[in-house]
């Protein structure tokens, strides 16, 4: 394992290797992202590579050499009213590598990012996610809603919280 992996924005040439680490984790831990693998693996890689490079919204990867070991997105939305707020979306770490702050280290580089765009930073967390609740809120997210039901993957229910961060 490669000591500190590196931080960066993905570009279009990173496609591919976004596109594998995302499907398993949607395959992996279904219950943490509001997509699901069938929602995602039919995407083109010319989809994949213009959301890639459609600023100012990014999607940050973590690298260990040269393999991608984790992300986390932020997006805007062209709707006027609401171009002051941003979006956290699809944190993800292989296992391999959690417990190396990489969670952390992922999603300060998106709210330091977002920091240029708007004014607030959202996320959505399942309510049984700890570590990764722990996280959003230690850094500083608040909870303003709960949505019991959000998701349900083979018959089974989770709760999802939803997550502010105030970048004013």
């Amino acid at each position: 394992m490669s000591p500190t992996p590196l931080i960066r924005v993905l570009t279009a040439h990173d496609a591919a290797a976004f596109q594998a680490l995302r499907l398993h984790g949607l395959q992996s831990t279904p219950e943490s992202f509001g997509s699901s693998y069938e929602d995602e693996v039919g995407r083109t890689p010319a989809e994949i590579e213009r959301m890639l490079d459609g600023r100012p919204n990014a999607v940050f990867g973590a690298f260990a050499g040269t393999e991608l070991v984790g992300m986390a997105g932020f997006a805007t939305t062209a709707k006027v009213k609401q171009k002051h707020k941003g979006l956290l979306w699809g944190v993800f770490v292989h296992a391999d590598w959690r417990g190396h702050d990489l969670g952390r280290k992922l999603t300060l580089a998106v709210i330091g990012h977002a920091r240029d765009h708007v004014d607030t930073l959202h996320a959505t967390v399942m309510a049984a996610n700890l570590p990764a609740r722990t996280l959003y809120l230690g850094l500083g997210f608040t909870v303003f809603g709960f949505e019991k039901d959000a998701l349900r993957i083979d018959g089974q229910s989770y709760d999802d919280e939803l997550l502010r961060l105030d970048l004013r």
